[in-house]
C-alpha cells in the first residue's frame, strides 16, 4: 500500500484557543516601542499561479514538463516509498510519493523563506503568540503596531554568531518570519492563486484514471464542497486578518481522505490522506 504524506492534526493544533501555561518570563513581553507601520493598505489579490496546473496523483514526468526544473529536490524512502519534496521559486512546495503528486502547498505568507535564521524553523503561519513565546523565548525587542484595525506585533530574537530573527503577528497569529529587523510594507496584503482556467475547468469536471475528479490549488472551497459534501473536520482561524481554515474530506467512498487549506475560501493547499483510518490522519499517522 502506498503511503501518503499528511499534514499532522499536531501542526495546526495550537490554531484553536487552548490554553497554555507558560512561565512567567514568557508571558508578558518586553516593553513595547510603537513600530512604524505600513502605509500600504491591506488587499488580496489573485495571481496566476504554475501550480493551478498541478493536480492529485499527476505522473511525475507530467510535472517536470508543466513545472521545469525545481529550485531544490530533496528525497527519501519510508516503508517501501520513495518520497519527493520539489521545491518551485518562490513559494510552491510539491510533494511526490511513487512517482505521483500526494501534496501541493503554496507558500503565501513566506514563511518557508529559506534565507530566515534556521533557528527559527519551528515557527509557522498560524501559529498563536503564546507557542512562539514558548518555543522562541522573551524578544530582545518588541514593537508595537495598530493599523488598519489590526494589531501588529513586530518580535526581534538573536541567536549568537547568527542573523537576527523578526516574527511579525497579526491579532496575535504568526503571519510571516524574516532575517533582520525591516518591517515588510506589504506586510498586510495577501496574494492568492488565479482560479483554474476554463479547460482545467473542463478536466475537473472528468474523472482522472483514477476514478477521482481531478484537485487543484485556486478552487474555491464551494468547488471542493459541491466535490465530496460536508467536510469531517474543520478547524478555522485567521491569516492578515482573512479567514482561513483547514479541512478534511472524503475523497471517495471506499473510505479515502484528503487535506485542504483555504484561506479566503481559495484552496492554496492539498494532500492525499490515502485510505489510512480518519484517526489515524487526525494523529498525523
Amino acid at each position: 500500500m502506498r503511503k501518503i504524506t499528511v499534514v499532522p492534526l499536531m501542526a495546526i493544533i495550537s490554531l484553536a484557543e487552548f490554553p497554555l501555561v507558560l512561565p512567567a518570563s514568557a508571558q508578558q513581553p518586553p516593553a513595547q516601542k510603537e513600530s512604524s507601520p505600513s502605509d500600504l493598505p491591506p488587499r488580496v489579490e489573485r495571481i496566476a499561479s504554475k501550480a493551478t496546473l498541478l493536480y492529485l496523483d499527476m505522473p511525475e514526468d507530467e510535472v517536470a514538463r508543466t513545472m521545469g526544473t525545481p529550485t531544490s529536490a530533496d528525497s527519501f524512502e519510508s516503508a517501501g516509498v520513495v518520497v519527493r519534496v520539489l521545491r518551485y521559486a518562490p513559494d510552491i512546495k510539491v510533494t511526490l510519493s511513487d512517482g505521483k503528486v500526494s501534496a501541493v502547498a503554496l507558500d503565501i505568507v513566506g514563511i518557508d523563506n529559506p534565507a530566515s535564521p534556521a533557528y527559527g524553523r519551528g515557527i509557522w503561519s498560524g501559529m498563536h503568540r503564546r507557542e512562539v513565546l514558548r518555543i522562541m523565548g522573551a524578544p530582545v525587542e518588541y514593537r508595537l503596531g495598530d493599523s488598519f484595525g489590526m494589531k501588529l506585533e513586530h518580535m526581534i530574537f538573536e541567536r549568537p554568531g547568527l542573523p537576527d530573527l523578526s516574527i511579525f503577528l497579526i491579532d496575535e497569529r504568526v503571519v510571516t518570519k524574516r532575517a533582520g529587523r525591516v518591517l515588510p510594507p506589504d506586510i498586510f496584503s495577501l496574494s492568492l492563486p488565479s482560479a483554474p482556467s476554463d479547460a482545467d475547468r473542463a478536466a475537473d469536471s472528468q474523472s482522472d484514471r483514477s476514478g477521482r475528479r481531478q484537485i487543484r490549488a485556486g478552487m474555491g472551497v464551494r468547488d471542493v464542497q459541491a466535490m465530496f459534501g460536508e467536510p469531517k473536520m474543520r478547524v478555522p482561524y485567521s491569516i492578515k486578518g482573512r479567514p482561513a481554515e483547514y479541512r478534511i474530506y472524503e475523497t471517495a467512498s471506499n473510505g479515502s481522505f484528503a487535506c485542504f487549506t483555504f484561506i479566503d475560501d481559495v484552496l492554496v493547499g492539498f494532500a492525499d490522506g490515502g485510505r489510512l483510518p480518519l484517526d489515524q490522519i487526525l494523529s498525523g499517522g
